[in-house]
């Protein structure tokens, strides 16, 4: 019986990350598809005010992940849109992209490296 149960939180575990990796995008196809996107969607920047003073993603909204205010934010969005999301490296999108899942959002992208990644391919920031 408690191999089951360990089996059963493996596999769980493994579907779980699966999932999140599946939604990460390097930021050459984070940019095509947003490009290409038909649907709503919004891009969300994670990062602190002096983060984003340094540049943005262009179209970008920022939603701090450090506000006070946060959480109520984020549960705010419509669940039925997608969404494009980063930070400056992929902790706190990573941590989004899992709190966006568990609320039953429907469409998630993360910027796989944040907003360095993006610099380091050299695309444009506003």
């Amino acid at each position: 019986m408690r191999n089951a149960i360990c089996l059963t939180l493996l596999l769980f575990s493994a579907i779980s990350c699966q999932s999140q990796v599946a939604n990460q995008l390097s930021a050459e196809a984070f940019k095509a598809q947003i490009e290409n996107e038909e649907n709503s969607f919004k891009v969300l920047d994670l990062r602190t005010d002096e983060e984003v003073a340094t540049g943005m993603v262009p179209g970008a909204e920022q939603l701090d992940f450090l506000s006070d205010d946060f959480d109520s934010k984020l549960r705010a969005l419509n669940k039925e849109n997608t969404y494009y999301i980063y930070c400056k490296s992929g902790g706190r999108s990573g941590k989004t992209l899992n709190q966006m899942t568990e609320l039953g959002f429907k469409k998630v992208y993360e910027l796989e490296g944040g907003m360095n990644a993006w610099k380091a391919s050299g695309l444009t920031t506003e």
